[in-house]
């Protein structure tokens, strides 16, 4: 956790210090929710081997920063860095319904996305499409179930996968240089052997160079 703090941190204040005197620039801090959404099935169950199939919604804290480059009128690129939080999370055994309250990994993702917005006003929406990489922050952990059992949970030798984003938002400017956005956007991450997709809500602010 300290380390994505400290990367975002960097992030935030090394584009905003190299590029303070360019007027087509704009830094972003935002902090927000994510709907992590159901995934796994029965159908992956083994006994000891994969008892726990299913990973339930859960909803984890997040937080980043980014800068967009304005390269015509309504349209931008933008470098986002983010970090999702720990969350937690009840796993059931789909064979004898035992239970057990896990940690659901944290999550480092860096993306280029492409912005489009509709408006250059005080108040101005916008379309954001992106691709990245998404970094799992996890390791070997074990747990005791509801019914007494050790559970062993390995971390994956692959951590990192792609990430794909798609959504909408809304800039209001406060003044010529600096506002408010909210944001609302789907996100998926390729994992295998499942897809991780998630809805996430940010609120943050921006200073315009």
């Amino acid at each position: 956790m300290k380390k994505g703090i400290l990367f975002l941190v960097i992030f935030a204040l090394a584009f905003s210090f190299g590029f303070g005197q360019q007027k087509k620039f704009r830094v972003s801090l935002f902090g927000g929710i994510s709907q992590v959404l159901e995934y796994g099935s029965e159908e992956e169950y083994t006994m000891g081997g994969n008892d726990f199939p299913i990973t339930p919604a859960h909803t984890p804290l997040g937080f980043g920063a980014a800068l967009a480059y304005s390269f015509t009128k309504n349209m931008a690129l933008q470098l986002e860095a983010r970090y999702t939080f720990s969350s937690k999370v009840t796993l059931v055994d789909p064979s004898d319904q035992d239970t057990v309250e896990v940690n659901a990994s944290s999550h480092m993702a860096a993306t280029l996305n492409f912005l489009y917005h509709f408006l250059n006003s005080k108040i101005t929406p916008y379309l954001v499409f992106g691709v990245g990489i998404d970094n799992l922050q996890t390791k070997d952990e074990t747990y005791i179930s509801e019914y007494g059992y050790e559970v062993e949970f390995l971390a994956p030798e692959k951590t990192i996968d792609p990430v794909a984003q798609a959504g909408g938002g809304i800039l209001y400017f406060l003044s010529p240089e600096a506002g408010v956005k909210l944001e609302l956007r789907y996100g998926v991450i390729f994992d295998k052997p499942n897809h991780i997709s998630s809805l996430n809500i940010d609120f943050g602010f921006f200073l315009r160079f």
